[in-house]
């Protein structure tokens, strides 16, 4: 092992806990920590071409332009890996977290930062490269069409919805999606690892070499425009899942009166009916908890849901996709004349991959889920009119009626 690990030239580092509220000393460990005992291995390899170091298009959210270069981090990471090793109280540690990370949402943001900030520091000494893609979602082409790889982040936030179990997003109705899909993101990294391994070639460089990958630039659709467009195409109801509560959809508002009461009406009550239910027949409640999970998200999500940041977008797009087109690791979708339908497509196959890669569902079910789907929405549509008739004549009876 040790001889085979001797000839490696080209170094990935993906590792990393993508958990927003990770306890800081969890998150320092792995996202700092892991990055520096990565580089150690690094120094060690007497054949590496180049170390890419992937970060995140959010690792300085206190920027509202963010450019393909390195920005200083606010603190040194030295610092902050000798502070976890000399403060073993995880109270005392969590009760500093507010003051540390100042100016940043969370510990995932303020911990990739000093990522890159340590990978920084290595410049001169090893080749290494910064990547940042922006939210990494669905496949476009490989391995297929929609493609979905596990249920991280917002994907699983796109599987609570289909399952009918995350009815309502509080979220700025100009907040764009800014997506990175998983395979474009590979071959962009891919190519960028070329053009690092070409830059130190000439010796190392003033400035380490940094890329970005987002949407920005030519997806301006909002999550809610998306959103909206797979209700009105009825994408729910095609992929209906074998597994889900009520009926798939959710309203998006940026009203935070509106969206407690949502939550409330729409989530916690009927998933306290259904884990009283689990209960009654003697098994293990779960829906509350599931439902308390994807609230926790939401929240430290927050300042994402209502920010936009912009950038120039894909580092050097046209001159990458110029010289992979035709290639196996071409990028069409850059130069698609339909974006927005190709966007809207692709989030229809994602739900099929949803179905059948996450939720291990069967297609053959699909039929059945789909006429299921139908009888739940005809109930849900009756049970509102029944609503609206009762609520009618009690306006009438207490109010109108008394005048006329």
């Amino acid at each position: 092992m040790a001889a085979q690990m001797s000839k490696v030239s080209l170094v990935y580092h993906c590792a990393a806990t993508v958990r927003f509220d990770e306890p800081l000393r969890v998150a320092l460990q792995l996202n700092v920590g892991g990055t520096f005992e990565a580089i150690k291995f690094a120094e060690t390899l007497a054949h590496l071409r180049v170390f890419v170091h992937v970060s995140t298009f959010y690792s300085n959210p206190y920027l509202k332009f963010v450019e393909p270069k390195y920005y200083s981090s606010p603190m040194d990471w030295r610092l902050c890996l000798r502070v976890i090793e000399e403060v073993p109280d995880d109270g005392m540690l969590n009760a500093l977290t507010r003051k540390l990370i100042v100016g940043f949402p969370n510990t995932y943001t303020f911990t990739k930062n000093l990522a890159e900030s340590l990978v920084n520091d290595y410049r001169c000494r090893l080749p290494l490269i910064i990547y940042r893609p922006s939210i990494v979602l669905f496949a476009v082409d490989d391995p297929s069409p929609g493609f979905s790889p596990s249920l991280m982040g917002a994907m699983g936030l796109f599987a609570l919805v289909g399952a009918g179990i995350l009815k309502t997003v509080y979220l700025g109705k100009e907040t764009r999606l800014d997506i990175t899909p998983q395979d474009v993101g590979i071959k962009c990294m891919l190519s960028y690892t070329k053009k690092g391994q070409e830059k130190y070639q000439k010796g190392p460089p003033k400035e380490i070499p940094v890329y970005m990958s987002s949407s920005c630039t030519h997806v301006p659709h909002t999550f809610t425009q998306i959103a909206e467009q797979m209700d009105t195409l009825g994408l729910w109801k095609k992929a209906a899942f074998e597994k889900s509560l009520m009926v798939p959809g959710c309203h998006y508002t940026d009203r935070r009166w509106v969206y407690q009461f949502l939550v409330f009406t729409k989530q916690i009550l009927p998933a306290l009916l259904i884990d009283l239910l689990l209960r009654l027949f003697g098994k293990r409640p779960q829906l509350m908890g599931v439902v308390r999970k994807a609230y926790q998200t939401l929240e430290v999500m927050q300042p994402f849901m209502f920010n936009n940041y912009d950038s120039p977008g894909v580092t050097e797009k046209d001159e990458i996709s110029k010289e992979n087109h035709g290639t196996d690791f071409h990028l069409n979708p850059f130069t698609d004349p339909d974006i927005n339908g190709l966007v809207i497509r692709v989030s229809g196959q994602m739900l099929y991959s949803i179905r059948a890669h996450l939720f291990k569902e069967d297609p053959c079910t699909l039929p059945r889920s789909q006429r299921i789907h139908t009888i739940k929405t005809i109930i849900y549509q009756g049970l509102r009119l029944i609503l609206l008739y009762k609520l009618v004549r009690w306006i009438w009876a207490s109010y109108l009626g008394q005048h006329f």
